[in-house]
C-alpha cells in the first residue's frame, strides 16, 4: 500500500477501477499450493486477459480450506508474480477476528493494495456484532478494507450498517453479492459517495457503468469469458468508458451464450447450495488455463458432466478462440 490510513478512501477511488478478476487456486498432487500453476494463471490474466487488478484468496479460491500459513504463502507468491503490474487485493476472511487481523497485517506488510474481509458466520447475527468485528480489525491495521456482503450465508451488510462502517477510517470499498438491483441501489444511496462499490456479476456490468455510474467490477467472469486475442468484456468496458454505448451494447450482447453456460454450470449449482469450483476449474482447463482438483467438501465432476459442459462451451465458440 502506498497511502496512509486516513487516505484509504481516496486511494480506493483511484485504484479500484475497471475489470478485476478472482480465480480458484490450484493444488498439486500432494494437495499443497501449486506455485507453478498459480503463477501461470495469474500471469495469463495479467498479460493475456489484461485485467485491471486481481483479488486473491476469495471464496472460489477455497480460502476456507486453507490453513493461515498456506494463505500467507499464497499471498506472498501471488504478489511476487504480479510484480507491480496490477494492483492486488488479499482475501483475509476468517471467523476469528484475531486471525483476520493477522492475515490483514501480513498482506499489508507484503505490499498488497487492499484487503477484503467477509463477515463472520458465528456470533454475528446483528449489526452491532458486525460493526464490532470490523472496528477491531480497523483499529489494528492501516491497510484499506473492503466489505464483502454475502447475505446468502452471512449477516447482511445493509445500507444502515454500511453507512456506519463507512465512517471507520480504512473502510473503503464494498463488494455486493446480493443480486437484487434494489439492494445495490440502497447501498449506493447510503455510501456510494463515500466508498467504491462493485457488483459480483458481469451480466449487469454495462448497465452499472452507464446507468449507475459504477467504476469497478470484481468477480470470476473476466477469465472465464475471455481468452488471449478475444477480450469482449474488456472491449465493451472500454467502449462504454469512451461513451460509445451502441458499440458497447453490441459487444456485450455477444457474451449471452457464455452467460447461459455460466447460469447452467456455475450459478445453477451455486443456487442449490453446492460450490461449483470443479466446474470453474474444468472450464479453465478447456480454455487453456490450469485447473485441477478441489478440496472436500467440494464435489468433483463426473465424466458425463464434463462431456456435456465441454459441448456447451464448444457451442459458444470460445474454445475455437482459445485454440488460436
Amino acid at each position: 500500500m502506498n497511502y496512509r490510513k486516513n487516505e484509504a478512501k481516496e486511494a480506493a477511488s483511484q485504484i479500484l477501477k475497471g475489470v478485476w478478476t478472482a480465480m480458484p487456486y490450484c493444488w498439486d498432487r500432494d494437495d499443497e499450493f501449486d506455485e507453478i500453476a498459480n503463477r501461470q494463471n495469474l500471469s495469463h490474466v495479467i498479460d493475456n486477459i489484461k485485467v485491471d487488478g486481481h483479488y486473491c484468496s476469495g471464496n472460489i479460491a477455497e480460502f476456507w480450506s486453507m490453513p493461515d500459513k498456506e494463505r500467507m504463502l499464497a499471498h506472498e507468491i501471488m504478489y511476487d508474480e504480479a510484480n507491480g503490474k496490477i494492483p492486488l487485493i488479499a482475501g483475509c476472511h476468517h471467523q476469528s477476528v484475531k486471525q483476520a487481523t493477522a492475515l490483514a497485517k501480513h498482506a499489508q506488510d507484503v505490499g498488497y493494495d487492499f484487503v477484503i474481509i467477509l463477515t463472520p458466520y458465528v456470533a454475528a447475527r446483528d449489526d452491532d456484532c458486525i460493526f464490532s468485528f470490523y472496528e477491531y480489525i480497523c483499529d489494528r491495521v492501516d491497510i484499506g478494507i473492503i466489505l464483502f456482503n454475502v447475505p446468502q450465508v452471512c449477516h447482511p451488510i445493509g445500507p444502515d450498517l454500511a453507512k456506519r462502517l463507512s465512517k471507520l477510517q480504512n473502510i473503503c470499498g464494498y463488494k455486493q453479492a446480493d443480486g437484487s438491483p434494489a439492494a445495490t441501489h440502497s447501498i449506493m444511496n447510503a455510501v456510494g459517495n463515500d466508498i467504491v462499490i462493485s457488483i459480483a456479476d458481469e451480466a449487469p456490468w454495462l448497465t452499472s457503468m452507464t446507468q449507475l455510474g459504477l467504476q469497478w467490477l470484481v468477480n470470476y467472469n473476466p477469465h472465464l469469458y475471455q481468452v488471449k486475442g478475444w477480450l469482449p468484456l474488456k472491449d465493451y468496458t472500454a467502449a462504454a468508458q469512451r461513451g460509445d454505448i451502441k458499440q458497447a451494447t453490441k459487444i456485450a450482447s455477444s457474451l449471452q451464450s457464455l452467460r447461459e453456460v455460466h447460469a447452467k454450470w456455475i450459478m445453477g449449482y451455486w443456487n442449490k447450495g453446492r460450490m461449483p469450483l470443479a466446474e470453474m476449474k474444468y472450464w479453465q482447463e478447456l480454455i487453456g488455463m490450469n485447473g485441477g482438483l478441489s478440496r472436500p467438501p467440494v464435489l468433483e465432476m463426473s465424466d458425463e458432466a464434463k462431456k456435456e459442459m465441454k459441448k456447451d462451451l464448444f457451442n459458444t465458440g470460445i474454445l475455437d478462440y482459445a485454440k488460436k
